[in-house]
């Protein structure tokens, strides 16, 4: 199924501009449309004085973060002028996972950010894209905020633990990933496999798509499974990492893998996420 609506997460981060752009290739390599979303927070007061006191204060913050989403409307839609690609606009307020959870459900697919360390609003969380994907129901692709980086993606590493996440995960991105692109299944510590050879059918599944799709079994040792994964991308050549998401929304920080927490702080390449 081709990708017909993208929604993208519009911010105050420096990098955001490299994330709209590259939902824009996205959308031309899929003639879509793209919906573009920006998320008020709810002003948290901690009172210093008498309650009546921080009513100004409140408003100020209401105003200030209202300014600052006509701001960022202005930019999204003069970037969007022009390129041919039909968009629109959301703004929404509360909590900003939770918000574009809730919008991405309507859409195909997120495009969001990596969190960078110097996001000036700092209300996201970190690993904001695998708690969006929790939320949502839908893909998520997260773009590293370092470097530049294509939706061209001819060459993909899948994380394959044989789990619903993982299958899940793996047939979103075909919706995104070119004909014929090369695919490595990265089998991380399957010793207690039930298969013989890890990776070997869902590898002949991809074959029959048309993909070109090599198994790989990797023992972590001294690294950590994400620090393996991060190695493997850049000894294959990974355009793309395919990875499942664990755990639950509500708990976040709690129930988040460790190597889904190391992968939204540490991606080398764009990421696409599925729960």
């Amino acid at each position: 199924m081709a990708i017909q609506s993208i929604l993208i997460h519009v911010n105050d981060d420096a990098h955001n501009n490299a994330t709209i752009d590259s939902a824009i290739a996205l959308a031309r390599q899929q003639e879509a449309t793209i919906t573009g979303l920006y998320v008020r927070p709810y002003p948290v007061v901690i009172p210093v004085a008498p309650i009546g006191g921080t009513m100004p204060v409140i408003d100020s913050m209401i105003e200030a973060f209202q300014q600052a989403c006509e701001a960022a409307k202005t930019r999204f839609e003069k970037r969007m002028a022009g390129v041919g690609i039909g968009f629109d606009w959301r703004d929404d307020d509360g909590d900003t996972a939770d918000r574009i959870g809730f919008h991405a459900r309507y859409t195909d697919i997120a495009v969001l950010g990596q969190v960078s360390p110097e996001a000036s609003d700092g209300r996201a969380p970190k690993d904001l894209p695998a708690i969006v994907t929790m939320n949502s129901g839908r893909p998520t692709l997260a773009i590293p905020y370092a470097g530049k980086h294509s939706t061209l993606f001819k060459r993909a590493m899948l994380c394959w633990n044989a789990t619903r996440e993982a299958s899940r995960a793996l047939h979103d991105s075909l919706m995104i990933l070119q004909p014929g692109a090369h695919i490595d299944v990265l089998c991380v510590d399957a010793e207690g496999s039930t298969d013989r050879s890890p990776g070997a059918n869902i590898a002949a599944h991809l074959t029959r798509h048309g993909f070109e799709a090599v198994a790989h079994h990797m023992v972590s040792a001294e690294l950590s499974t994400s620090d393996t994964i991060l190695s493997a991308s850049a000894d294959l050549g990974s355009e793309l990492i395919v990875m499942g998401v664990y755990g639950h929304a509500r708990l976040r920080e709690i129930a988040l893998g460790g190597v889904t927490r190391s992968l939204m702080e540490h991606m080398p390449v764009p990421v696409l996420m599925s729960h």
